[in-house]
């Protein structure tokens, strides 16, 4: 696996999809965080909006429902 991990690092082997899995798996991240392009995900915000998405992930899908809401009020707000 070390060799495997080195190797993608250095460019020298693109992973199997079951790989990418693994190392997000790892990682303890999701797949996407390591399939998205990090110069994309810079912006000033990013550190903000992936908190929230974290700690919506945990959430149940009506928890997510209610914040959503909520935050669409407050914008309203404005």
């Amino acid at each position: 696996m070390i060799n495997t991990i080195s190797n993608v690092e250095r460019g020298l082997a693109d992973p199997r999809i079951t790989t990418v899995v693994s190392f997000a798996n790892a990682l303890n991240i999701p797949v996407q965080d390591l399939l998205t392009d990090i110069s994309a995900k810079n912006t000033p915000h990013s550190n903000i909006l992936q908190k929230i998405i974290r700690l919506l992930e945990e959430q149940s899908e009506r928890t997510q429902k209610i914040v959503l809401k909520q935050i669409e009020a407050l914008l309203e707000m404005k």
